[in-house]
């Protein structure tokens, strides 16, 4: 369990603050509103939750910003989804290009999304921008890639994780996104769509279908799936599916390290087996 700057009462009873909140919300809430209602930081957020995790106490779930859930026979209360925005006056929405969108995506990634996943070590590279570096041929190269180390507390060992992410733009949103990601996975542990739709665009009809049929394809393969309102605001992310995890086989998978990530991670991932 990760240690904490707290007193063991301290620890005790903000555990219980955390479980109180979230029976308060109906026993499922996201990490976002748990954080800001209690009114703590995210340096003593996390590792309070972290430890009813592993106490077997909690659960991880999805939704924007991630969430967790009681572990009991009470089913989680779902969040109201219905919308106002129909007697809303229209958004004038910004289009962002897919380049505009790396950076900001990659540092959530970095941060928030790497902390939410309990990762102990990670490295998170662009690795769209490689010019016309050969890297395996055409929807090889992913637009970001995560590589993560992570250990569990009841099971011994270290694990590694080379997560790839596909990154559209909101006028580029496709199912061929899916299969795009999917090509990733030959040498990737899991691989994930991620789905630009800024706020006001998602009550449009036209819209929900596609993304539903995309969600379909992606379920059907094993694909990651995030639609996100702001890229760089973990709390408007939404996990719509978590990316099945694959075993590559270990020579793609040394192969695609070698070919997509910089000198510089691959020196840091050296140092996590030494």
């Amino acid at each position: 369990m990760p240690d904490l700057p707290l007193a063991h009462n301290d620890v005790s009873e903000k555990q219980e603050q955390l479980i109180a909140k979230i029976k308060e919300k109906g026993g499922h809430a996201g990490n976002v509103t748990l954080r800001l209602e209690l009114g703590w930081d995210e340096e003593t957020y996390w590792p309070i939750r972290d430890r009813l995790v592993d106490s077997g106490l909690l659960e991880l779930g999805r939704g924007r910003g991630g969430s967790v859930s009681l572990v009991t026979q009470v089913p989680p209360v779902q969040p109201n989804t219905e919308s106002a925005s129909s007697s809303s006056p229209p958004i004038s929405v910004q289009r962002i290009s897919e380049g505009e969108l790396y950076d900001p995506v990659a540092e959530v990634l970095r941060k928030q999304w790497a902390r939410d996943l309990r990762f102990r070590s990670h490295v998170v590279e662009v690795t769209a921008r490689q010019g016309r570096r050969d890297t395996g041929g055409t929807w090889t190269r992913p637009d970001i890639v995560t590589a993560a180390l992570r250990v569990f507390p009841h099971v011994p060992g270290k694990f590694f994780d080379l997560i790839t992410f596909e990154i559209k733009p909101f006028d580029g949103i496709d199912v061929t996104a899916v299969f795009e990601a999917l090509s990733h996975r030959r040498a990737a542990t899991q691989a994930y769509v991620w789905l630009h739709v800024p706020a006001g665009e998602e009550s449009n009809d036209d819209l929900i279908a596609l993304l539903k049929r995309i969600e379909e394809e992606a379920s059907r393969h094993g694909v990651g799936m995030i639609v996100g309102a702001d890229p760089s605001d973990y709390s408007s992310w939404d996990l719509r599916l978590r990316a099945a995890r694959f075993e590559p086989d270990p020579e793609s998978l040394n192969e695609f390290i070698a070919q997509q990530l910089s000198g510089l991670a691959r020196d840091e991932l050296a140092q996590w087996f030494r």
